[in-house]
This record gives structure tokens, sequence and C-alpha cells, in this order.
């Protein structure tokens, strides 16, 4: 191997690691976006499930 072959290896190297670095760092953007969709999903399903036993304790419930 001559040096213009190494200096080439090396080029690519450098290359690919940055590239690999901008792709970390997309990736831990997109993953807490989805965590906090999910966070506000959950939110909304038991707020949900919260309401509707509240209407049904406000309508009467169990008292027959």
């Amino acid at each position: 191997m001559d040096h213009l072959d190494l200096e080439r290896r090396l080029a690519a190297l450098e290359t690919r690691n940055a590239v690999d670095d901008v792709h970390r760092g997309n990736v831990g953007e997109r993953l807490g976006a989805i965590e906090d969709a999910l966070s506000w999903l959950v939110r909304l399903i038991i707020g949900g499930i919260l309401m509707a036993i509240l209407t049904y304790a406000v309508q009467g419930g169990l008292v027959s």
C-alpha cells in the first residue's frame, strides 16, 4: 500500500464516521418525538377512561 491509498482509506473512514454521527443524532431526535407522542396518547386514553368513570358515577352509577 502506498501513501495515497492510505490517505483515501482514511478519508473514507472519516466521511463514514461523520455520516454515522449525523445519523445517530437524527435517530435520537426521532425517538424523542415518538416518546413524546406516546406519552400524550397514554394521557389522553387515561383521561378518557377517567371521564367515562366520572360520567357513569354522575348519572347514577351502581345505584339501581
